[in-house]
């Protein structure tokens, strides 16, 4: 009788950093079920140190396509080249019909996804029950299964977290970026691409980070140089007496470095982000702030995350920015009120 060969796999990867970092949990899902599969993930160039540090990958193969970008031509090229791979299965996991275009392209047999904009005949096993999933994180997982089998959430068995790969920073970084670990190091995720409905207010950030200090910790300002703006108005906000020990680094690391540094701090306080997310998969506790989104969608997968979500009316609305101007989702947390729930959480993990 022949041995049934593993399953080599195509994934193609979600843009944005969160989801790219759930998405390890369909990866640590298939290689559970055949150890000596191999995974192979199409992503963004930028994300390429982040799949080094997930250690089920076997290959990563760059997505050279802007966000927005459709150019039906190279697309086809793209796929003609993975097809030579000779995949037994891709798993498309963002929802456009351009990245599934790859896979029908791509020609392989087993094309798996979820309904996503209309993509009949695209993929081949296909999903359309989205809402029997709620957390993006499941939909994930749930594509390593049968979909005769596992049909909603509840037949899901219990699945691993995201775990990355943490090593300890460079030193000459450290030094250069002028980091002292010597007191507890509280690290500030304070910026969010999606938009200004996940950003909890500058002050609200200066007010904990001068809590912290009081305390006799030190703060991490973080962030891409996007967020170069926003530590700098912290920075500002912050007591002149606790300046000293807040040290701002944002735009100074690339993914790597950031989660190596997130490795070695105490705790964090995060926005509904890409960061959170890392420091999910770093292991660290952390407070996080929801504000226009929802943890019933994609909270962090951590047992050391703590999630401050909003009471107000209209939440969530998932908008990018509030159609009312107020954003009282995110003004309405209170820095007290999330202070309080960081030293609760950093007491249980002591106790």
């Amino acid at each position: 009788m022949n041995k049934k060969l593993s399953n080599k796999y195509l994934i193609i990867a979600p843009s944005w950093l969160g989801d790219l970092i759930m998405s390890q949990s369909l990866l640590k899902e298939l290689k559970k079920q055949d150890p000596n599969c191999t995974i192979d993930v199409y992503a963004p160039k930028y994300t390429m140190p982040i799949l080094d540090r997930m250690e089920e990958i076997s290959g990563k193969l760059i997505n050279p396509f802007d966000h927005g970008t459709f150019d039906l031509k190279e697309r086809f090229k793209e796929g003609r080249k993975l097809a030579k791979n000779n995949y037994d299965t891709v798993i498309v996991l963002p929802n456009s019909l351009k990245s599934a275009l790859i896979a029908l392209f791509s020609k392989v047999k087993d094309r798996r996804g979820f309904k996503g904009e209309s993509r009949y005949f695209i993929l081949n096993n296909m999903r359309c029950n989205k809402n029997d999933f709620p957390l993006m994180v499941q939909r994930y997982v749930a594509l390593a299964f049968d979909k005769n089998i596992v049909k909603t959430a509840k037949d899901l068995p219990k699945f691993a977290y995201p775990k990355l790969t943490v090593n300890k920073p460079d030193e000459e970084k450290i030094k250069e970026l002028g980091l002292d670990f010597s007191r507890p190091a509280l690290v500030l995720g304070c910026g969010a691409n999606y938009g200004p409905a996940k950003l909890w207010p500058v002050e609200y950030f200066a007010k904990i980070s001068s809590l912290w200090i009081k305390q006799g910790g030190s703060v991490i300002g973080l962030g891409s140089k996007k967020d170069i703006p926003t530590v700098q108005q912290i920075f500002s906000n912050i007591e002149d007496e606790y300046k000293p020990f807040f040290t701002d680094i944002a735009g100074k690391t690339n993914l790597t470095e950031a989660l190596d540094i997130v490795g070695q701090c105490t705790a964090a306080v995060c926005n509904d982000s890409g960061l959170m997310h890392t420091v999910a998969a770093a292991d660290i506790p952390q407070v996080c702030i929801f504000g226009s989104t929802s943890t019933n969608y994609t909270p962090p997968l951590s047992d050391k995350a703590i999630c401050v979500e909003s009471d107000e009316p209209c939440h969530p609305c998932f908008n990018r920015t509030c159609k009312y101007g107020h954003y009282n989702c995110l003004k309405k947390i209170a820095p007290e009120y999330v202070f309080e729930k960081l030293m609760s959480l950093l007491d249980k993990k002591r106790g």
